[in-house]
């Protein structure tokens, strides 16, 4: 539900729309991951093998105006053409969010055992 429309208002985030998005999702990341209410979002998400819902919203967004885009060009391609396309704008996102987990924004806060975590393999089954 977090996601609806997510093509449309992806684009738009701006830094108090993104402080509303991540409050549910911290919430549901510390009880995937039975944490306290201290967990900070960053490692919380880290912890649970998620991508920020932010992040999500992109590969939506982008996955959607490929379409369009081709769509425009009355190319119609194939099923498993558009599942490639979302699976390269995932694994894009998955290494922004690494990246983001080692800049020193979240290195301060994140603990320095949660980013391994946050990189190799922990969305490769969601991919």
């Amino acid at each position: 539900m977090a996601l609806y429309g997510a093509p449309i208002w992806a684009d738009r985030l701006n830094a108090e729309n993104r402080a509303r998005l991540r409050a549910p999702q911290r919430v549901v990341a510390i009880r995937v991951v039975r944490g306290y209410r201290t967990v900070a979002w960053a490692a919380a998400c880290a912890l649970a093998g998620t991508m920020p819902w932010e992040l999500d919203a992109q590969v939506l967004a982008e996955a959607h105006r490929e379409r369009e885009r081709r769509r425009a060009l009355n190319e119609f391609p194939a099923p498993e053409e558009l599942r490639e396309e979302r699976r390269q704008a995932q694994m894009r996102m998955r290494d922004r969010w690494k990246n983001d987990l080692e800049d020193s924004l979240y290195e301060v806060r994140t603990p320095p055992v949660v980013r391994p975590m946050a990189g190799e393999g922990a969305w490769q089954d969601r991919v």
